[in-house]
């Protein structure tokens, strides 16, 4: 289970590299994952991207998290 304060720290350091693979927008929000709660890094695309990793690793101290990531589609806002 991953922490809120790891998945920040997953969308700040991906967060380039999710922009690179076509998402629009990144934000944490908290997800269940196999009958846990746990926080992942949420990527908005237009289109379903072609290959994305289930999950992004950082570490904080001497622990390592695998933070989950979960790829969305949904169209880019635009104002009227």
């Amino acid at each position: 289970m991953a922490t809120e304060r790891a998945a920040n720290l997953a969308r700040e350091r991906y967060s380039s590299d999710l922009h690179n693979l076509g998402a629009h927008a990144i934000a944490v929000d908290q997800v269940q994952r196999k009958g846990e709660k746990t926080f992942a890094v949420v990527a908005f695309f237009e289109e379903k991207p072609d290959k994305i990793p289930n999950k992004l690793k950082v570490k904080i101290g001497n622990r390592t998290w695998e933070v989950p990531l979960v790829a969305r589609i949904f169209e880019k806002f635009k104002p009227e």
